[in-house]
C-alpha cells in the first residue's frame, strides 16, 4: 500500500543530469596551472581523489561552461561504476572546485520536487547499489548508462517529508563521520606509539615505576621464534562440509586480522595452531594475522611461534609494524613473494622479557580501543540501512511540522 501523499516514480522526473565533455586527451596537462579535470578515475565511492590529477589548460570557451561542476554536485563514472569498495559515486565539495566534468561521467543536481540531502540517502544506500550491480554490463569494461540512472525506480514522500527524513538520516551520517574520524585518530595514535615503542626511542615504566634502561638485542627471527612455512594440500583434498581442518592459504581466509574458516581439506600437510602469527609469503607480502583455530596452512603461509623467554604478543606487534617494510627489503624491489630464508634472517630488535610484554599490553590496549570503535561503527551503518529501510518505503512515518507542510 502506497503511503497518502507518496508516489511511485523514476530519477528521470527528479533530477537533472549531464554527461562531461569529450576533452582531447592531447591536451591534457600535469600541470597545476590549468582546471582540474573530473575522470572516473577520480572518483571514489563516497569521495573525489586528486593523486595524479589532469588539468586542462584556461582557455576561455563559453561551451566548456556548463561543465563546470558546483558544489554539492553528485558525480557518478559511468564506466567500472560498482567496485569491491562500493559505488563510485561522490558529492563534489568546494574544496575540490574549480574543476570540469569528463565523458564517461555524469554530473546530478536534484530538482525542485526532489530533496538534495535525501538523493545523497539514496545514492549511498542498499537498493541504488544493487540497482547498479543489476544493470552495469558484464563487458571488459562494465558500465551503465545515463538511462540506467535515470530509470531507478523510488517511492517519493512529499517535499516537507522529504526534507525531515533527510535530516534525520543526516544526523546518523554526522555520527558515522565522527566515528570513523575518531578511528583514524587512534590509528594515527597507534601507529606513532609503536615507532616509539618497537624502536626503543621511548622507554616504559617498570613494575617498580623506574624506566626500563636494559640494552636490546639485535637477532634474527628464526632464534626467537619458531618458522613454519605452508605446504599446500590436493586441490581434490578440498571441501566445504568441514572434512579434516580449515585450510588458511592467504588473505581470502582472512577476516579483521583473524583467520576465518572457509574451505576444509582432508589431506593435512603443515598445521597452525590457535594464537599462532599467520604471515603472508605472497602478494600482498608481511600481511599479519592470528590464527583462531587449528587449521591447515597452504604455501601462501607461514607461521610464527615464540621460543622460550619471548613474548608471542610482543612479536606480533613487531611484525605489524614492520608489516609495510617486507616490500623492498632489498635494494628497493618489490617481492612478489618470500621465502623462508628472508623470513628467518629478517633482524629485529629486542629489550628483556619484561619489557616486551609491558610494551605488548600498550598496544595491545590500543588495538582494543580501536576494535570498539570499529564495532561501534558497524553497528551504527547496520543501524541506519535499517532505518532507510523502513523511512524510504514509508514504513515508518516522521512528524512534520504543520508550518513545514
Amino acid at each position: 500500500m502506497v503511503p497518502k501523499g507518496w508516489e511511485h516514480t523514476t530519477f528521470d522526473n527528479h533530477i537533472d543530469c549531464l554527461t562531461g565533455f569529450a576533452f582531447s586527451s592531447d591536451g591534457y596537462s600535469d600541470e597545476k596551472n590549468g582546471t582540474r579535470l573530473l575522470r572516473g578515475d577520480n572518483i571514489e565511492p563516497g569521495k573525489l581523489r586528486w593523486e595524479n590529477a589532469k588539468f586542462w589548460p584556461e582557455i576561455y570557451s563559453e561551451k566548456l561552461n556548463r561543465y563546470f561542476l558546483q558544489e554539492g554536485d553528485f558525480v557518478i563514472a559511468l564506466d567500472r561504476t560498482w567496485v569491491s569498495s562500493g559505488l563510485k559515486v561522490a558529492e563534489v565539495a568546494k574544496s575540490d572546485l574549480p574543476c570540469l566534468l569528463v565523458q564517461r561521467v555524469m554530473r546530478i543536481r536534484s530538482k525542485k520536487t526532489l530533496e538534495q540531502n535525501l538523493l545523497r540517502q539514496y545514492f549511498s544506500g542498499y537498493l541504488f547499489e544493487q540497482y547498479v550491480k543489476k544493470n552495469q554490463t558484464a563487458t571488459a569494461v562494465p558500465h551503465i548508462s545515463p538511462n540506467d540512472v535515470k530509470g531507478f525506480a523510488l517511492l517519493l514522500p512529499p517535499l516537507p517529508e522529504q526534507k525531515k527524513i533527510a535530516q534525520i538520516l543526516s544526523a546518523w551520517d554526522s555520527a558515522i563521520s565522527v566515528t570513523e574520524k575518531l578511528i583514524t585518530n587512534s590509528q594515527q595514535q597507534k601507529k606513532a606509539l609503536m615507532q616509539q615503542l618497537l624502536t626503543g626511542k621511548k622507554r616504559l615504566l617498570d613494575e617498580n615505576g623506574m624506566r626500563f634502561s636494559a640494552e636490546w638485542c639485535i637477532c634474527n627471527l628464526s632464534e626467537v621464534a619458531y618458522i613454519v612455512m605452508g605446504v599446500s594440500p590436493s586441490s581434490e583434498a578440498y571441501n566445504d562440509i568441514g572434512i579434516g581442518l580449515p585450510l588458511i592459504q592467504g588473505n581470502a581466509d582472512i577476516k579483521c586480522r583473524i583467520s576465518i574458516p572457509r574451505v576444509y581439506t582432508s589431506e593435512v600437510t603443515k598445521e597452525c595452531s590457535p594464537g599462532d602469527i599467520l604471515l603472508s609469503v605472497r602478494a600482498p607480502v608481511g600481511s599479519i594475522a592470528i590464527s583462531h583455530h587449528k587449521a591447515c596452512i597452504g604455501r601462501g603461509i607461514s607461521t610464527i611461534k615464540s621460543k622460550d623467554n619471548v613474548s608471542q604478543k610482543f612479536l606480533y606487534q613487531w611484525l605489524l609494524w614492520f608489516e609495510p617494510r617486507w616490500g623492498s627489503l632489498s635494494q628497493g624491489s618489490t617481492f612478489e613473494s618470500i621465502n623462508s630464508d628472508d623470513i628467518k634472517s629478517l633482524k629485529l630488535s629486542m629489550p628483556d622479557l619484561k619489557e616486551q610484554q609491558k610494551i605488548a599490553a600498550v598496544l595491545s590496549a590500543a588495538d582494543a580501543e580501536i576494535s570498539t570503535l570499529e564495532k561501534k561503527l558497524a553497528c551504527l551503518k547496520d543501524e541506519k540501512k535499517a532505518l532507510m529501510q523502513q523511512l524510504l518505503t514509508g514504513k515508518r512515518r516522521v512528524t512534520v511540522d504543520a508550518d513545514a507542510v
